[in-house]
Parts: structure tokens; C-alpha cells; sequence
């Protein structure tokens, strides 16, 4: 039996990601958050994730999310799932299946960082920077080690206050 994300060992994990001085732990909690929250809850959710990583390396993206359609079907409550399928969804360029994916994820996962700084990436692909700006910050706080985040913050706000050519 898979975990998922109300696993008790994320709690902890998530004090270490927030109070941790030093990076390498901080690096480690996040790593073991990730872990925990790939985990499936059963066999057949992780064949389905295996047929979906499948297909989404090989750039299938229809029957990536077909897979997936699948997963959040059999799995409903397996946030993981929500955000395979959003990313898919944003790379086949359905940005608002995305959203609508990344909300699933956030009302069962609503630490989960990686889907906030996935709606932040949607918003700046419908070219709405106030709203990807939100959703960044929101990503930095519940992981403040999210460098690449950090750096989106900065490009964002330099393009608000008019002193960057848009994003």
C-alpha cells in the first residue's frame, strides 16, 4: 500500500523543508516529500503512472492523459495523480484543464508546492502576471528553497514595475 499526501512522515518533512539551516537537509526533506508523494496508493495506480510516464516521455501526450484520465478515475483522492495530469495538460498547451487540475491537486495537497509553481507557469502562459506572481510567492512559502521559483518571483515583479521586456 502506497502513501499519499496525508502521510504522516510529510509534517515533519515539511518543518525540516521550512526551519532547516542547513540546505543539505532542507534538500533532503524536499527530495522525501517528492518520494512520498510519488508513492501510489496500489499496483494497479502504479501501472497506470508507469503507462502515463511512458507515454508522456515518449511526448504522447493523448494517451498520457488518457492514462491519467484513468488514475484520477480509479484514484481520486491520490493528489499525485491530479498533478501528472495538469502537467500533461499544460504541455499539450489545455491551460485551463491545467488550472482546473492544479486546483484538484492544491484541495487534496494544499502544500504541495510543485502545483503551485505549475499554475504560476499556466498564468504566465495566458499572460496574466499578477495571478502567476501569487502563485509563486505562495510556491516560496511553503518551499522557501525553490531557487528557480525565487528567480521567477524577481523576473515577474521586474516586469510589473515596467523595468523588464515581458516574460
Amino acid at each position: 500500500s502506497g502513501a499519499d499526501q496525508s502521510d504522516v512522515r510529510l509534517g515533519p518533512l515539511f518543518i525540516d523543508l521550512q526551519e532547516a539551516t542547513n540546505p543539505a537537509i532542507a534538500k533532503n526533506a524536499e527530495a522525501q516529500i517528492w518520494a512520498i508523494w510519488h508513492e501510489t496508493p496500489d499496483d494497479k495506480s502504479l501501472q497506470i503512472m508507469r503507462d502515463a510516464r511512458r507515454s508522456l516521455n515518449a511526448k504522447d501526450f493523448d494517451s498520457a492523459i488518457s492514462s491519467l484520465n484513468q488514475l484520477v478515475a480509479y484514484a481520486p483522492t491520490y493528489a499525485e495523480a491530479w498533478n501528472q495530469r495538469a502537467i500533461v495538460l499544460f504541455l499539450a498547451r489545455d491551460y485551463s484543464g491545467a488550472l482546473r487540475d492544479i486546483a484538484q491537486t492544491l484541495l487534496l495537497e494544499p502544500r504541495h508546492f510543485g502545483a503551485l509553481s505549475g499554475r504560476g507557469q499556466v498564468y504566465l502562459q495566458l499572460d496574466e502576471p499578477e495571478l502567476a506572481l501569487e502563485a509563486f510567492e505562495a510556491a516560496l512559502d511553503r518551499n522557501p528553497r525553490m531557487d528557480n521559483i525565487r528567480q521567477q518571483i524577481a523576473m515577474v515583479r521586474a516586469y510589473l514595475n515596467g523595468k523588464q521586456k515581458p516574460i
